[in-house]
């Protein structure tokens, strides 16, 4: 029995099934790399702001670093995604 749930587990998708789904997953992946970098932009406006007002401390930084953790998580997580789903 156990030899026939792993023959079920490694069967491969049918490629119209997978094909929207790869879309999907690239849609999504540009609309959340689209966000990160408005995000990016507005905290470095945020953060040029700061810095010219002479506030050395600020949430602008915070904005910045978390913009390009999220967008390396998003770049990431696809990667693994389509490493993941047989082609």
């Amino acid at each position: 029995m156990s030899a026939t749930v792993a023959l079920l587990a490694y069967k491969q998708m049918p490629a119209d099934v997978l094909r929207p789904m790869m879309q999907l997953i690239d849609w999504l992946l540009w609309c959340v790399l689209l966000f990160c970098l408005a995000w990016m932009i507005l905290s470095a406006g945020r953060l040029w702001y700061a810095f010219r007002d002479d506030l050395a401390a600020n949430d602008a930084t915070h904005g910045v670093v978390v913009s390009l953790l999220g967008a390396i998580m998003a770049s990431s997580a696809s990667g693994i995604a389509l490493a993941l789903l047989p082609t």
